[in-house]
């Protein structure tokens, strides 16, 4: 009895680093889900110089107290003065950044599509 027991504890040891193998080679396989595709990046820097106003795209500006502004246009990091192409980042606000390049001035807006209107003052009901 005792040495049916031994034998199998052996046999459960023994098969422990194969059982384990396998695994460790999956995980190696696996790419990393929240990597962007390897060519992005590439492309992004590589577009971002030849990059036009049309095709430029304000994605998230960057502000705080104690830390210089910035912007991320197109999928890049543009410090205020930093270069983006030929055009400088020129001032960066809450909702807009400004460029200027040999073309002249450019603002790129976070929403363009969204227009502000003023509402009409509500009429309150007389007594």
């Amino acid at each position: 009895m005792v040495g049916d027991m031994k034998r199998a504890l052996w046999a459960a040891l023994s098969l422990g680093p194969s059982l384990l193998a396998p695994n460790t080679v999956a995980q190696e396989a696996l790419p990393d889900p929240t990597r962007p595709p390897a060519g992005l990046q590439a492309a992004t820097a590589a577009s971002a110089t030849a990059a036009t106003a049309d095709t430029l795209v304000l994605q998230s500006v960057l502000m705080g107290a104690g830390r210089p502004s910035a912007a991320v246009i197109s999928g890049q990091l543009v410090p205020l003065g930093g270069l983006l192409g030929d055009q400088r980042l020129a001032a960066v606000t809450e909702h807009s950044v400004q460029l200027r390049g040999p073309q002249g001035a450019t603002t790129l807006r976070l929403m363009p599509e969204i227009q502000k209107h003023a509402r009409p003052a509500r009429l309150e009901p007389t007594k």
